[in-house]
């Protein structure tokens, strides 16, 4: 089952871990409850909506959850670059994940995530997933699943293929599925020598 806890691929090929990918990434997309086209749907009748509060000057805001806070988060210039991505992209996937707000005052290097508690923990944890990419390996523990990780095992000589050039399929299926995608380190001892790579799928 691809679905839930850890998923071993030990026998996968590279046309099967494309498939492993994209399965994992459905799963997680599917354990919110909605499809990505049905959220694009919702989405876009909450833009119709703000838009006809804004023209008629009526209605109030979404109702907030009752434990809404904001949190903030000091970075440094490098990280500030990493997390905004080209265009604000970057920005925008994690805040679109975590399903919370984020703001990045560049003059400052100051993070600002606005969100319940839960929303605020993941685009936390998801921002220092994407930070920690630009020195290394991504350490993942116990304490980092909140209900939304999936760890799926690729093969060392597959993990090119499935990474694609510059990293264009996973950031394919990320977009596809609303996921946030990365390898991450899973035993410092065995370096490269070890067989499989672990593939972090967080949403």
């Amino acid at each position: 089952d691809l679905r839930r806890g850890f998923r071993p691929c030990f026998f996968l090929q590279y046309p099967h871990v494309a498939s492993a990918v994209q399965l994992a990434a459905m799963g997680r997309s599917d354990s919110r409850g909605r499809s990505p086209e049905k959220k694009e749907r919702s989405r876009s009748r909450s833009r119709s909506r703000s838009r006809s509060r804004s023209r008629s000057g009526s209605g109030g805001r979404p109702r907030r959850p009752e434990d809404y806070g904001v949190d903030t988060l000091k970075i440094t210039d490098d990280d500030a670059a990493f997390i905004l991505g080209k265009g604000g992209k970057t920005k925008e996937k994690i805040a679109r994940v975590a399903e919370a707000e984020i703001e990045l005052f560049e003059r400052d290097l100051i993070l600002e995530i606005r969100g319940s508690k839960l929303q605020r923990r993941r685009a936390k944890k998801y921002c220092e997933g994407v930070m920690a990419q630009r020195t290394g390996p991504v350490t993942v523990t116990d304490d980092y699943d909140d209900g939304d990780l999936t760890m799926l095992q690729v093969p060392q000589e597959a993990v090119g293929f499935v990474t694609g050039r510059a990293g264009n399929f996973l950031r394919s299926i990320e977009d596809q599925w609303c996921t946030l995608m990365f390898f991450c380190e899973v035993d410092k001892g065995r370096g490269r020598d070890k067989a499989f790579e672990k593939l972090a799928i967080f949403g």
